[in-house]
C-alpha cells in the first residue's frame, strides 16, 4: 500500500520479512526441468526470491513501502531480472492505477464523515490525549479529522511518524520500480477496494483502539523511530533471522481491547485473506510462462501463513 500502512504495529510489520526455508537445487534431488511443480530459490539479494517452474519464473521482491537514500542503489541482479521481466506486478499496479486510488480513497474519506456527535474524535479521545495532537498537528487540521471515523486520523499520524523518522514514501521501493518502468504495464495484485477495505478495517470501537495506540507510538517517538530504524537496519543487511523474530513480536502487539479472535481477523484481512489471493495469482503467472517480476509488501512473504507457504499447502510449490 502506499503512504506506509495503516497503525504504528502494521506499519512496522508491513517493514519486515521473515526468512523462510530455500529449496536448494544444487547436489540434491531432481533437475528443475524434470520436477512437476515449481520451487522456491531464496536468492541472496536483499528479501528477494525466485518460484522457478518449467514454462518461467516469477520473482518476488519483498519491498518497504517507505525508505531513505540508504536502500539505494538496488542490486544489479534485482534490476536485471525487473528490466528482463515479461511481466510486472506490484500491489497496485502502476503510477495511473496508483493516482486512481488516490482518487478513489479520497471519495471514501468523504463517506466515512461521522455526523454522530457521541462518536466525534472530540468526544471520545481523553483530554490528554487532544492536548497531544492539538500540539502535534495543530487545533484546526484536529477539529477537521474530528469529523470523520478514527482510520482517516490514523493515516495521517502513522504518516507523521514515518516522516519523523526520517522515511518517506516518495524513496519508497515500490515508486522507484514504478519509476524506472516507465511506460510498461504492472499489474495489480489487489484492487483498490481491496486495498482501501485494509486500511479502514474494523468498527469504529477497532478503529479507536488503533488510533490511541498510534497517539502513544507518536508520544513515545524516540522508542518508535528507534525501531523504525531497527526494522530499516535489519532489511538493508538482510538479516531474515533477526527480522523473522521481530515479526512474531510485532503480530501479537495488537490493542488490549482486542480479543484474540478479533486480533486474528486482524491480521488475516491485513495479510493472510490477500495472500491466499496473490498465491493463486502466481501459481497462474507460472502457468502462463515467460518470467514475471513481482514487487510488493515484505510481511506478504513470510512465515506460516505467507504466500509462499499458502502455495505449499495447496500443492502449487514442492
Amino acid at each position: 500500500m502506499i503512504a506506509f500502512k495503516y497503525v504504528k504495529k502494521i506499519a512496522l510489520l508491513l517493514m519486515l520479512s521473515i526468512a523462510l526455508t530455500a529449496c536448494t537445487t544444487t547436489g540434491q534431488g531432481k533437475r528443475l526441468s524434470e520436477l512437476s511443480k515449481p520451487v522456491l530459490i531464496e536468492r541472496p539479494e536483499r528479501f528477494f526470491w525466485e518460484i522457478r517452474g518449467n514454462k518461467g519464473s516469477v520473482y518476488v521482491l519483498g519491498t518497504i513501502h517507505v525508505a531513505d537514500k540508504k536502500f539505494y542503489p538496488l542490486e544489479k541482479n534485482v534490476l536485471r531480472a525487473f528490466d528482463k521481466a515479461d511481466r510486472l506486478v506490484s500491489e497496485i499496479g502502476g503510477m495511473a492505477e496508483m493516482e486512481a486510488l488516490v482518487g478513489e480513497m479520497q471519495t471514501v474519506i468523504m463517506k466515512n464523515m461521522n455526523t454522530d456527535p457521541k462518536k466525534s474524535l472530540l468526544n471520545v479521545l481523553s483530554e490528554d490525549e487532544l492536548v497531544f495532537l492539538y500540539e502535534m498537528i495543530g487545533d484546526d487540521t484536529m477539529h477537521r479529522f474530528a469529523l470523520f471515523n478514527p482510520w482517516v486520523l490514523n493515516t495521517v499520524l502513522v504518516q507523521l511518524l514515518t516522516f519523523k523518522a526520517g522515511m518517506d514514501p516518495s524513496d519508497g521501493i515500490d515508486m522507484y520500480l514504478m519509476q524506472r518502468a516507465e511506460n510498461k504495464k504492472i499489474e495489480a495484485l489487489d484492487t483498490a477496494e481491496q486495498q482501501i477495505a485494509a486500511l479502514s478495517y474494523g468498527t469504529f470501537e477497532d478503529q479507536l483502539a488503533l488510533l490511541k495506540d498510534s497517539i502513544q507510538a507518536l508520544r513515545d517517538i524516540d522508542k518508535s523511530i528507534a525501531e523504525v530504524h531497527t526494522i530499516r537496519d535489519l532489511y538493508l543487511s538482510n538479516n531474515r533471522k533477526k527480522l523473522s523474530a521481530l515479526l512474531v513480536e510485532l503480530l501479537l502487539e495488537v490493542p488490549s481491547s482486542f480479543s484474540e479472535k478479533k486480533a486474528q481477523a486482524y491480521i488475516d484481512a491485513l495479510l493472510t485473506d490477500r495472500n491466499r489471493i496473490w498465491a493463486q495469482k502466481f501459481d497462474e503467472y507460472l502457468r502462463e510462462g515467460g518470467d514475471t517480476f513481482v514487487f510488493a509488501g515484505t510481511a506478504h512473504f513470510l512465515g506460516k501463513s505467507s504466500v509462499f507457504e499458502i502455495m505449499r499447502q495447496k500443492n502449487m510449490l514442492e
